[in-house]
């Protein structure tokens, strides 16, 4: 790669840059990235939790009490990765990033946590 074509490559990315300061919040890389973070962090609470929803949990006097606070923490997991895929999504429109695969898994993952808490699969 020459010299020419290295500083073309960096004035599109200074041109990126400058219209994402410009535009949308949630088109910055360093937000995306915070998202993700955040969402795993968040998922791993939902599974050092997930002994609440458990066979003792769920027998135990207070278990809609427990359902509740297991139920918060997956929505609250399930809207910071679902915002982290939404935020790199739209990063990836305007400068071609790679796939926020690990932000996509996160979003599976508390889906699949989310419908094994309403099917029962975690109380078993």
């Amino acid at each position: 790669m020459g010299k020419a074509a290295k500083k073309r490559s960096r004035q599109q990315q200074e041109a990126v840059l400058e219209r994402t300061r410009e535009g949308d919040f949630l088109a910055r890389p360093a937000v995306g990235n915070y998202l993700t973070i955040a969402a795993a962090v968040t998922f791993q609470f939902v599974l050092i939790l997930l002994p609440l929803v458990g066979p003792a949990g769920s027998i135990a006097p207070h278990a809609s009490k427990n359902f509740a606070a297991f139920l918060s923490v997956v929505l609250l997991a399930l809207v910071l990765s679902g915002l982290a895929v939404f935020s790199k999504v739209k990063r990836r429109r305007i400068d071609g990033s790679p796939l926020p695969f690990l932000s996509m898994a996160l979003t599976g993952a508390s889906l699949f946590v989310l419908f094994a808490l309403f099917t029962g699969l975690l109380s078993i």
